[in-house]
């Protein structure tokens, strides 16, 4: 099977679930549905016998999926820095248990004021790996 490319001609290769458009042009596309649906709101005609038309149902998920593309590009990635003194970290920041990033001064739970119970979480762990051993209710006789 030969992959087809763009149907606007931009080089790129086409897919069939993108209606033969590369990614790119795709999201154009769907950006240009958005701009054209905020424009223009559903309408729904209702007739004397109290039958209402609904809007076609691709229509819909076509808007579902690109605002769901666009909430996501809208999203800004967090820089590393340090929770505590908002030092930036770079590759070297260490993740604590209690999900923030930290520097070397502040990595360890007492240098941060952690919130994390560790000596509960250890006992969890211990109480999993080592379960409550009970013999046999019944008496064995020789």
């Amino acid at each position: 099977m030969v992959p087809s490319l763009c149907v606007n001609g931009c080089g790129f290769y086409g897919s069939s679930s993108n209606k033969n458009l590369c990614s790119k042009c795709y999201n154009d596309y769907l950006k240009k549905n958005i701009e054209k649906s905020n424009d223009e709101s559903f309408v729904f005609e209702s007739s004397s016998s109290s039958s209402s038309v609904t809007p076609n149902i691709d229509s819909i998920c076509e808007l579902v999926a690109a605002t769901s593309l666009t909430d996501n590009q809208s999203v800004k990635t967090k820089k590393n820095r340090c929770e505590s003194c908002n030092k930036k970290v770079g590759l070297l920041g260490f993740n604590c248990r209690c999900g923030n990033v930290f520097c070397k001064m502040h990595r360890y739970p007492e240098e941060h004021a952690c919130k994390v119970d560790l000596k509960e979480i250890g006992r969890q762990i211990l109480n999993k790996q080592n379960p409550l051993c009970v013999s046999d209710k019944l008496e064995h006789r020789i």
